[in-house]
């Protein structure tokens, strides 16, 4: 699997307790990250709604979807490597991808 910005995929997480330990991430790393092709940024998808969480509703899927209503955590942030990606779920549309970027920067600012 060769994710790119805007895919979802499941992934390790190293968030979670116990023997579920995956989840579906956002990439939103670009072929400017140092290891493009090997490692991501991503971020997580969560079913659990917090106050700045960004629904992930079914107009901004351009292919695929989850199971459950689900949410992009836009701090929530993992890297996880390409030979630890489970399945590919789907594809966001670019304004999504770029809207949930820009929360991650006010973030970072």
């Amino acid at each position: 699997m060769r994710p790119e910005r805007g895919d979802i995929v499941r992934s390790q997480d190293p968030f979670k307790l116990g023997t579920e330990k995956q989840r579906p991430w956002l990439i939103v790393s670009n072929e400017r990250h140092p290891f493009s092709g090997e490692q991501y940024l991503a971020v997580a998808v969560s079913t659990n709604r917090y106050e700045r969480s960004i629904a992930l509703d079914s107009e901004v899927w351009e292919i695929g979807s989850v199971p459950r209503e689900s949410f992009v955590s836009p701090w929530a942030v993992h890297s996880p490597r390409r030979e630890d990606m489970i399945a590919w779920q789907g594809r966001v549309t670019d304004s999504f991808t770029d809207r949930v970027i820009d929360e991650l920067h006010r973030y970072l600012e």
